[in-house]
């Protein structure tokens, strides 16, 4: 087959986390690219807002990741709106920092249930949706460099998104005679909304010098990567992890 302009129109995606940050960049392109677009988030207020700014085939649906009854309902709310999906982006994730001695129970928990367990069990909701359609899909999970390095204070975080790297490569291999394609996304340092409330600008500055290009990405330049992975451009990938980081995890 002969390398074809991309285009989206008539597909219908999830993104989680799609009221900010990387996964409201994802929502935006994909929305203009000619898909439908199904924002999940549990902030309704940026959600919905979010939704009405990006275009009229966009839709917020209020989702608690930890919630795998409000997973499901997402993905039955999605083709009840649209008619069908095909495809994934796993974005939404949460921090708890902290030393590992100091990490607490319930810490542990938020972070596996939303960045972990959330991304197995509604890739598991969105595949059976696909199969039962008799169509073919996309999945893309987002991980992080801190599942590939040491980073102070962030051992169950990196735990969970290490955990998201393995989950993508079995789920590459199970969901392949289905037609499924399952790719990973590992950013890194993005200068999301969270980031710069965060930071200072000193602090945001002390970072980018340690950068190759001197400067934090754009949740655009990664959304660009998720996009590319959902669509038939990449149809030869599966169980890929795919480095937007400035070449960050470079050896050195």
């Amino acid at each position: 087959m002969p390398f074809q302009e991309e285009t989206l129109e008539n597909k219908t995606y999830i993104v989680t986390g799609g009221a900010s940050g990387i996964g409201r960049a994802t929502a935006v392109l994909l929305s203009a690219r000619g898909a439908n677009v199904v924002v999940a988030d549990a902030d309704v207020d940026a959600g919905t807002a979010a939704a009405e700014s990006i275009g009229p085939h966009v839709a917020f649906v209020e989702t608690a990741l930890e919630s795998v009854d409000s997973l499901t309902a997402l993905v039955s709310r999605t083709v009840e709106l649209f008619g069908s999906v095909d495809g994934l982006a796993n974005v939404a994730a949460v921090h708890r920092g902290g030393s590992f001695l100091d990490t607490t129970v319930s810490d542990w928990d938020t972070v596996e249930q939303i960045n972990h367990r959330a991304v197995f069990f509604l890739s598991q909701a969105v595949a059976k949706a696909i199969i039962e359609q008799g169509s073919q899909g996309a999945i893309v999970n987002v991980a992080s460099g801190a599942a590939f390095r040491p980073v102070p204070d962030q051992s169950a975080y990196s735990g969970s998104k290490g955990g998201v790297v393995a989950l993508t490569r079995s789920l590459a291999g199970e969901l392949a005679p289905h037609g499924i394609r399952v790719n990973l996304v590992s950013p890194g340092h993005t200068a999301t909304e969270s980031v710069l409330e965060t930071l200072t600008d000193e602090q945001l500055g002390a970072v980018a010098d340690k950068l190759l290009w001197k400067r934090w990405l754009t949740p655009e330049e990664v959304a660009e990567s998720i996009v590319f992975l959902l669509s038939d451009l990449s149809r030869g990938m599966t169980g890929a992890t795919v480095m937007v980081n400035q070449g960050d995890l470079m050896p050195h």
